[in-house]
Order: C-alpha cells, then sequence, then structure tokens
C-alpha cells in the first residue's frame, strides 16, 4: 500500500511539473501582452517621428514624439518582468524596435543637415553587423548572446542625443576649436547644439559594445564545437 501511495504522489509530482513547464512554454510563446503591445506602440511612432524631422516644423512635436518613444523602451522590459510577461516574442522585436528608431533618428538628423555622415555609416554598419552576426549564430548553434548592459547605456545615449538634436534647444556659439572640420561638430569652431556630446558617448559605448558582441560570439561558438565533440 505506501509502495503505491508513493507511486501515485511521485505520478502527481511529476504531472504537476510537467503542467508548469508547458504554462511557462504558453506564456513565452505568447505575442498579445501588455509589454509586447508597448514595444509596437513605439514602432508605430517611427515613421511618425521621422516625417516630423523631415517636415522641420514641427521640431519639439518631433522632440516629446522621439523622447516618448526611447522612454517606452525601457517601460516596456518593466512591465514585461513585473507581469511576469517576457514572451520569446517580446526578446525578437524588443532591439529590434530599438535598432529601428535609433535608424530613424540618424538617418532625419543627417538628412536635415544635424548630423555628419561618419556618424550614419557607423552606425547603420554596426546595426548591419550585429544583426547578421545574431542571424548567423541562430544557423550555427543555439546559444544566444546574452544583452550586455554597455549596450544598453550606448542605445541611452545616443537616444538622449538625437532627442536633443532634434529639438534644436541647447546650441553653443563656438566649439572647442580643436579643429577646422565639420564633419566633428563641437570639436571645430562652429557653432553645435550640446546633445552632439551625448551621441559622442553613445558611439564609443557603441564601439565597445560591438567589440563585447565579437567576442562574446567567439566563446559561444567554441562552446558550441565542443559540445558537438561531447
Amino acid at each position: 500500500m505506501n509502495h503505491s501511495a508513493d507511486n501515485d504522489k511521485e505520478s502527481i509530482s511529476q504531472e504537476q511539473s510537467v503542467s508548469k513547464i508547458d504554462s511557462s512554454r504558453k506564456k513565452s510563446e505568447r505575442i498579445l501582452t501588455t509589454a509586447n503591445a508597448i514595444t509596437l506602440a513605439r514602432m508605430l511612432l517611427v515613421p511618425v517621428v521621422f516625417f516630423l524631422i523631415i517636415d522641420g516644423r514641427f521640431s519639439l512635436l518631433a522632440f516629446a514624439i522621439f523622447a516618448l518613444a526611447g522612454l517606452t523602451d525601457m517601460l516596456d522590459g518593466y512591465v514585461a518582468r513585473r507581469t511576469n510577461s517576457v514572451t520569446e516574442f517580446g526578446k525578437a522585436i524588443d532591439p529590434f524596435v530599438d535598432r529601428l528608431l535609433l535608424a530613424c533618428g540618424v538617418i532625419a538628423l543627417f538628412i536635415v543637415g544635424k548630423l555628419p555622415t561618419w556618424i550614419l555609416g557607423f552606425i547603420v554598419f554596426r546595426d548591419f553587423f550585429l544583426l547578421s552576426g545574431v542571424a548567423i549564430m541562430r544557423r550555427i548553434t543555439t546559444f544566444e548572446i546574452k544583452i550586455r548592459y554597455v549596450g544598453k547605456m550606448a542605445t541611452t545615449a545616443l537616444l538622449v542625443g538625437f532627442a536633443g538634436l532634434i529639438s534644436g534647444i541647447g546650441q553653443m556659439d563656438v566649439g572647442l576649436g580643436w579643429t577646422d572640420s565639420a564633419l566633428l561638430p563641437g570639436f571645430s569652431h562652429e557653432h553645435y547644439l550640446v546633445w552632439i556630446w551625448f551621441v559622442y558617448i553613445g558611439l564609443i559605448l557603441s564601439f565597445i559594445t560591438l567589440l563585447v558582441y565579437i567576442w562574446d560570439g567567439v566563446q559561444l561558438l567554441i562552446k558550441a564545437q565542443g559540445e558537438e565533440v561531447k
């Protein structure tokens, strides 16, 4: 009798464990969550901001919407963790929308002459390199590169810098005067917007992030090869 009871308890325990796994899997596969809705709303704001910047007549409105979109980047992650609704869709779409928002800002600001060509080129190259690297990693191995805090810092600095440049507020009459090149706002003799320094900080952190992710990718490939040998 005792053996039968123990077997029944073990069977119930296993069923409960399977049920919890299935429930957790279902949660991770959901799409319609509050956090994901916030992320998708941020994506819809991207073309609105782009056209407002290009238009040039509504700088403060463009700034407000861009800043709001940037703030929701922190909000959706917070909501997902607080409501225990982190999903695979959310983990995939969130960084994509971040990249989309930054691309919107940098391209629009370049078009209106507030950013030099090399900054646009660097950010486009970085995003293309990272996205291509992630795609290649997913084809080679099931191991995933974890999001690094320095990457979040880089995104935040760039969002603050772009938002400030969009607003047009904070113009300085003269730069540091270290160069005569217009390719380096703030370092030249020309007037500039103070927010460009946040952009420079974001670019430095982005370069560090790039190196860190390359290192992480190499380590994961070595780990994956080790698992195959076993």
